[in-house]
């Protein structure tokens, strides 16, 4: 009986000590009262955007009264967007287009103090705006006007609105026109320099679509401008002589201005081409004359940029033919194509200096004997010559002197059937260059032919004079007759394999062995 007692004794302790536990946690609750807050939401799924709005969700956070969502695009410098939502699930709505947001939540408690902090959703892009406006570029804009351009969708296009300043402001409204429409592009013009444009074009009140416009830095100093002036290609010739040192004159792309007779330059002048939104083709200039220096001036610049030079022929025509005496700072041409002529530059007679002899960034071609510059007479001197970013092709001789000179510099260059079979790249004979010769990263090929012979040679001058050299190639085609740039790298291949189509002056590399093809010749040609 007592073992029986003692077998029962034994078989509740179990259930005593489970009741001691329940008892115990009971009042370890008790004791800690309830979670001083609420747990942060925690997203469900991804966030979404298919539009101007983004639709978030998040799991159910238990007691939540309400949620606070808020939507940042700065990580939350600063606040966009703050809403009160009753359930896990919102649509963000009238967000802007093309933009990042980041949002987060906060589940709400009855007791404010019991709020959760907030939570991290995410980060997401609203996509572009479904426009049927094509993307602006630098070449939509001038110093006082844009050109909006769009694909003609949906419901006919009828204005523009232009806006400007960080808080939008509207200037104008530029309604639109059949020819417009049919055109599908639009110059708004009367615009300021230097401005940022917001422009947004409609159908009647819906939007289509918005770009921003940049316009140009006005130019600066005294500004003749010719483009209103169409129909008297002697207007350059004509105005030349008439404006004050310093002036920039501007011509109208796609037209020829004619230099019929010898035009004088006694004073700094810049002769460019103006920004047209409608024509690409820079204005020419028709050489059957040439310039010439006033007797006795002095000149700190004159150039010529992004624009053609032409000449009539090969016998006789020049850009600069000078006899007389002066003195000038720069002569540059920047970004030009220059074309049949005798020769660029002679200085002929007269006692000439030009310091600084610059052709960066221009395309020539078919020059005769007298190439890009040829100093003519011991009483004529060209201090420093820079050929830069350019291609030289069908020339006859390139830089020759009977003078010396302080230094002459050729680099990033493409040479193509230049100088002639014979002729020397650069020859100053027994003339020094007492700072030296460089050629760097240069491209030379065939020379032009010369009665049949079209291996050039490559430097001939005197006084002990340094010619340094380094990254120049050579195609397999270029055979030099003497006096050779050094540190020329031979390729074995013509260069009618090394480039697209040279005859018809596309100097593009389309041979991946050639080891030049990244960092050598006209970088407008390379791979």
């Amino acid at each position: 009986m007592k073992k029986l007692k003692n077998q029962r004794i034994w078989s509740l302790i179990p259930v005593m000590f489970l009741f001691a536990i329940l008892f115990y946690a009971c009042q370890k609750e008790e004791d800690l009262g309830e979670a001083p807050r609420l747990f942060r939401p925690v997203i469900k799924g991804d966030l979404q955007s298919t539009g101007n709005f983004i639709e978030a969700s998040w799991q159910n956070v238990k007691n939540a009264s309400s949620y606070t969502i808020q939507v940042s695009r700065d990580t939350f410098k600063t606040i966009d967007l703050s809403l009160n939502v009753d359930s896990a699930r919102t649509l963000i709505e009238s967000l802007k287009w093309d933009q990042r947001y980041q949002l987060q939540v906060r589940a709400n408690g009855q007791d404010s103090s019991k709020s959760s902090k907030f939570g991290f959703l995410g980060e997401i892009k609203t996509p572009k705006f479904p426009t049927i406006l094509k993307d602006a570029t630098i070449n939509d804009v001038t110093e006082v006007a844009a050109i909006m351009r769009w694909t003609s969708s949906g419901d006919p296009v009828t204005e523009i609105k232009v806006f400007t300043g960080p808080d939008r402001t509207l200037v104008r409204t530029v309604s639109l026109s059949a020819a417009d429409r049919l055109n599908e592009y639009k110059v708004v013009s009367g615009l300021n320099g230097a401005t940022a444009y917001y422009m947004e074009l409609y159908s009647n009140t819906k939007l289509r679509g918005y770009n921003t416009y940049t316009t140009k830095a006005p130019f600066a100093g005294v500004i003749i401008d010719l483009r209103e002036i169409v129909d008297r290609p002697s207007v350059l010739q004509d105005t030349i002589p008439l404006v004050p040192s310093g002036s920039t004159i501007i011509l109208k792309k796609g037209l020829t201005y004619n230099i019929a007779a010898v035009t004088s330059l006694s004073k700094t002048v810049t002769i460019t081409s103006g920004d047209d939104l409608l024509v690409q083709t820079p204005a020419n200039i028709y050489f059957t004359n040439n310039f010439n220096f006033a007797a006795g001036s002095t000149i700190d610049s004159i150039s010529f940029v992004n624009v053609n030079l032409t000449g009539s022929d090969y016998s006789g025509k020049y850009v600069f033919n000078n006899t007389n005496a002066a003195n000038i700072g720069k002569i540059k041409f920047d970004n030009c194509k220059m074309q049949i002529f005798r020769g660029i530059t002679r200085l002929q007679s007269g006692a000439v200096t030009v310091s600084n002899y610059e052709v960066r960034n221009c395309l020539v071609d078919s020059i005769s004997g007298y190439g890009l510059i040829t100093v003519d007479n011991a009483t004529c001197k060209a201090e420093n010559i820079l050929i830069r970013n350019s291609t030289i092709s069908r020339s006859e001789v390139v830089v020759v002197s009977k003078q010396a000179s302080t230094a002459v510099t050729i680099d990033n260059c493409t040479f193509y059937r230049a100088p002639k079979g014979g002729s020397y790249l650069v020859d100053y004979n027994t003339f020094a260059v007492t700072a030296g010769i460089k050629f760097t990263n240069n491209i030379f090929s065939i020379g032009k032919s010369n009665a049949g012979n079209t291996s050039p040679r490559g430097v001939r001058v005197g006084g002990g004079s340094l010619v340094d050299a380094s990254n120049n190639f050579s195609t397999s085609d270029y055979v030099n007759a003497g006096n050779p740039v050094p540190n020329v790298t031979p390729y074995t291949r013509p260069s009618t394999d090394v480039f697209t189509d040279p005859l018809n002056n596309n100097f593009k590399i389309k041979d991946n062995g050639f080891p030049g093809r990244s960092s050598a010749g006209d970088p407008r040609w390379r791979l």
